[in-house]
């Protein structure tokens, strides 16, 4: 399990023990420090999400320089024939 899995893992857990806890008491003081983790574990998953799109758009960013490179070796050898 991977840790995208494991923090969409623990969102999920999250808002299983909110329903739970929902007819105890103090549910609004336990409901109100899960919220907290809550959006701590969103943070991190957006941080998470972002950050492997930019590798993505780094890599494809790498095949187009390489792709453009390419080009102008061609068009340099086609042009001295």
């Amino acid at each position: 399990m991977d840790k995208k899995e494991r923090i969409l893992q623990s969102i999920q857990q999250i808002h299983t023990v909110t329903k739970l806890i929902d007819d105890i008491d103090y549910n609004g003081y336990m409901g109100s420090k899960l919220i907290m983790v809550q959006v701590e574990l969103e943070r991190q998953l957006t941080k998470l999400i972002h950050n492997e799109r930019r590798a993505i758009q780094g890599s494809d960013q790498q095949y187009f320089d390489a792709s453009e490179q390419q080009r102008s070796q061609l068009s340099d050898s086609a042009g001295t024939d």
